[in-house]
């Protein structure tokens, strides 16, 4: 693929309201939509940074996009190889890999007229089930949220965790939970806002309730590790992977049990189907989460959620949050599920 045209556009996506972590309030997402032309074919990808969450800033990638310059050796009987390898000079800026890499598998598709999964020798599930998120509500307020997220047909329940005092977050957990029911897994997300002495402390009382995991209770190996070894409880790593050398790290350390993938945060398809397959074969588990982009760029966590092989809900209902998307999306949320057929 040579001649290649270069466009972009800015955007920002309003959430409908903002949505509180332990480490942020976020109200709103502001990306880039990447436009590729060859041969009459167009591929088009998005770069969402999120810098809060470990990617490069929006200041950093649209100095990138005014000042790029393709430099690609794409060998169409070694695409993604070379794909890569050509994409390896802005590792540095994840969100932009992610949206060049996008756009150009999007544009070989179109001109090739092959589907992603033969491109990428993958297969994919024909249905994916999705977590409901609660952020930083009041006692009352998440169990109502809970009792209408299990009627719309959830079964799974991401609590927001991390508040300045844990009984805060404990009240909430233990309200989510008797508005759910046994039935209903929850999942606790603190951002790394505990440490070790304190993870440690608070999981414990945290036992009784059925929680499947808890993610990114700290933020380094070495303190999953002593959580691990002294809680009940799983964890699972989100913030920690930002790199391939990340993943591998935690996968060989035996510190968790699950994984969460941004494929924005990492780069793209490409990574994440590497770390999909390392993790799979340690039987640990994998969740691919959305990053609050558009559904363009949620369009391929959803593609990488599908190839996952274990049966198990994915952090992809994210369009509820977006006052108005930037496209109609094409994987709603139905019953706690997304439809690929």
């Amino acid at each position: 693929m040579n001649n290649i045209e270069l466009k972009y556009f800015p955007y920002t996506l309003e959430l409908s309201e903002n949505l509180l972590t332990s480490k942020a309030a976020i109200n709103n997402r502001k990306g880039f939509i990447i436009k590729l032309n060859s041969g009459g074919k167009t591929g088009y990808g998005e770069s969402a940074p999120f810098r809060e969450f470990g990617s490069e800033s929006f200041e950093e990638d649209e100095k990138a996009l005014g000042n790029f310059k393709f430099n690609l050796k794409l060998a169409v009987n070694n695409f993604i190889e070379s794909l890569d390898e050509s994409l390896k000079e802005i590792s540095s800026l994840p969100a932009l890999r992610h949206g060049f890499e996008q756009a150009l598998l999007n544009l070989f598709c179109s001109k090739t007229n092959i589907s992603l999964n033969e491109i990428l020798n993958v297969s994919s599930q024909k249905e994916i089930c999705v977590n409901a998120v609660i952020g930083f509500l009041t006692p009352d307020e998440s169990a109502r949220k809970t009792l209408s997220l299990v009627k719309e047909g959830f079964t799974t329940i991401k609590i927001k965790a991390g508040r300045n005092k844990f009984n805060d977050d404990l009240e909430c957990i233990k309200s989510i939970s008797n508005a759910a029911g046994a039935e209903t897994k929850l999942r606790i997300d603190v951002n790394g806002k505990w440490k070790a002495a304190e993870a440690i402390n608070n999981l414990k009382q945290l036992e009784n309730l059925n929680i499947e995991y808890v993610e990114q209770p700290v933020n380094k190996l070495i303190e999953f590790k002593k959580v691990s070894f002294a809680s009940k409880i799983p964890l699972a790593v989100d913030e920690s992977i930002r790199t391939y050398e990340d993943a591998i790290s935690f996968i060989e350390s035996s510190a968790v049990k699950a994984l969460v993938i941004k494929p924005m945060m990492l780069g793209g398809i490409i990574t994440t189907l590497k770390i999909i397959e390392a993790a799979e074969k340690k039987n640990i588990k994998v969740i691919i989460s959305s990053s609050f982009e558009s559904s363009l760029g949620k369009s391929l966590a959803i593609f990488a959620a599908s190839t996952v092989k274990e049966k198990t809900a994915h952090g992809l209902d994210t369009s509820r949050f977006l006052k108005k998307d930037l496209y109609p999306d094409p994987y709603p949320v139905v019953k706690g599920k997304i439809s690929l057929k």
